[in-house]
């Protein structure tokens, strides 16, 4: 696993190759989760039928980009992936990934954000794996948070100057800061995935 700097600094690399369509990208994003909100009628059902799908959508065209900085379609790309042929199976994933991070958090504040971090690499595994079942992609997100939940907590905590500066741009510079923290986090998953080359899915999760 590389260090914190080190990760951020490959984000930040990255973004600065083509910030137009990432930044674009998260506009959109911001856009569907703001009128998401204002549909307090059926807030719950929109949450989980569409906000769940595009936020699964936008951290996998960000890993994508990672992976592949000529990528400039992703917008479009983001409604593929959160509503292609595995959209429920996305969807169960998204619900029951925030149903359990509820539960524990209505024990105490502290476990609700451990098992947050512990089931924050379940987006990628939805995607990336879609043979796995909604509940097993979660486990397998656990099982890769071993001894990391405390490092990704450090890279969120990292970004919180950026987070009080942007409240000063009227939130303008959230669209800057999304894409540098959510590559950040693309970078965090490859890392992870790397330790966990040679250990099959099957014989990982409980």
């Amino acid at each position: 696993m590389r260090t914190r700097s080190e990760l951020k600094a490959a984000a930040l690399a990255k973004c600065r190759m083509n910030w137009s369509p990432l930044v674009l990208a998260t506009l959109v994003f911001i856009a569907v989760c703001a009128a998401a909100a204002a549909t307090s009628f059926a807030a719950f059902i929109v949450d989980v039928f569409v906000v769940g799908p595009v936020t699964i959508g936008i951290y996998n065209v960000f890993l994508a980009y990672d992976r592949d900085q000529s990528q400039t379609s992703l917008i479009e790309d983001m409604f593929r992936r959160g509503f292609d042929k595995n959209y429920l199976h996305k969807v169960l994933g998204y619900f029951l990934m925030d149903l359990f991070v509820a539960l524990w958090t209505l024990l105490l504040i502290i476990p609700g954000i451990i098992k947050g971090l512990a089931y924050s690499m379940t987006p990628f595994i939805l995607e990336e794996n879609p043979e796995l079942s909604a509940y097993d992609a979660i486990k397998y997100s656990e099982k890769m948070m071993m001894g990391h939940k405390w490092d990704l907590f450090v890279l969120y905590l990292s970004f919180i100057g950026w987070f009080i500066l942007c409240l000063f741009t009227f939130g303008i510079g959230f669209l800057w800061l999304t894409p540098y923290q959510t590559l950040s986090v693309c970078e965090f998953y490859e890392d992870l995935k790397a330790e966990q080359i040679g250990k099959p899915l099957e014989g990982t999760i409980q």
